[in-house]
């Protein structure tokens, strides 16, 4: 915003008098380089003012964020709120990551919201959550770091849910290594990488049955002929049963509206 004032002011200037726009409303190309390089200058200013507060998401259309000006889409009671103060904040993000996330090391509250200055920053934060009684410390029987949960989460009475192919991109395998200690699974996203050098396959979902990760399904959604085709399956260590996966198969497939079959 400070390199730029006029593409500043065109881009408020434009969305005060045509309503909420998203970057496909403005000209300009990307320089290359990388993928925030490559966006395109009105893109990058309308990422900085919303970051700013300056915009506010008002919709979406598909994938495209439509950005308009504050006082057009928040309430008068939020755009009237004092703003919280860093030490608000940062509990408030310590319990809300909890929350999201179901259970969390304080390095997976800092990996979860981006934060900078690494648990040291946080940790005030979690023991003033702890003694409110909003999270809990859970030691783990491995000896390694605690876990942040709930309050009122029950482990012992949680049941495990049934079979489920899981997004590449799901929230319980944000914090890798974390995964990894917990679930024994180390996962892998490979959609980014050149043929050649992937291990499982281009878009691999794992597999969660009950309370284990006991495979990867390399799947494609071939929406032309109305089928979901598995074109591997990579069971994890001596998992050999293949009921639970054709579960999960059967399942996602009705939900894409596809007959499930296999490569």
């Amino acid at each position: 915003m400070e390199r730029d004032p006029g593409l500043r002011d065109h881009v408020i200037g434009r969305i005060r008098e045509e309503g909420a726009l998203g970057s496909r409303d403005f000209e300009g190309e990307g320089s290359g380089g990388g993928m925030w390089a490559n966006l395109k200058p009105a893109k990058r200013m309308l990422e900085a003012l919303w970051s700013a507060g300056e915009l506010v998401i008002a919709g979406r259309q598909g994938f495209q964020r439509l950005y308009d000006l504050p006082d057009r889409v928040l309430p008068d009671a939020i755009l009237g709120a004092a703003v919280p103060s860093e030490d608000d904040v940062l509990r408030t993000l310590v319990v809300q990551a909890v929350r999201a996330r179901g259970g969390l090391t304080e390095a997976g509250v800092v990996e979860h919201w981006r934060l900078r200055g690494g648990t040291a920053r946080i940790r005030p934060y979690v023991d003033a959550a702890v003694a409110a009684g909003d999270v809990r410390r859970a030691d783990v029987a491995d000896g390694a770091a605690p876990v942040l949960l709930a309050a009122d989460a029950d482990l012992d009475s949680a049941a495990p849910a049934g079979a489920v192919l899981l997004s590449p991109f799901d929230n319980l395998l944000w914090d890798r290594p974390f995964a990894e200690r917990v679930l024994g699974f180390a996962h892998l996203i490979e959609v980014y990488k050149p043929e050649p050098e992937r291990r499982y396959g281009y878009y691999v979902l794992p597999l969660l049955a009950g309370d284990r990760i006991v495979g990867r399904a390399d799947l494609r959604a071939n929406r032309k002929a109305g089928t979901l085709v598995l074109k591997a399956w990579h069971p994890e260590g001596r998992f050999r049963s293949t009921e639970p996966l054709e579960r999960a198969l059967a399942r996602l497939a009705g939900q894409l509206g596809l007959e499930a079959v296999r490569h």
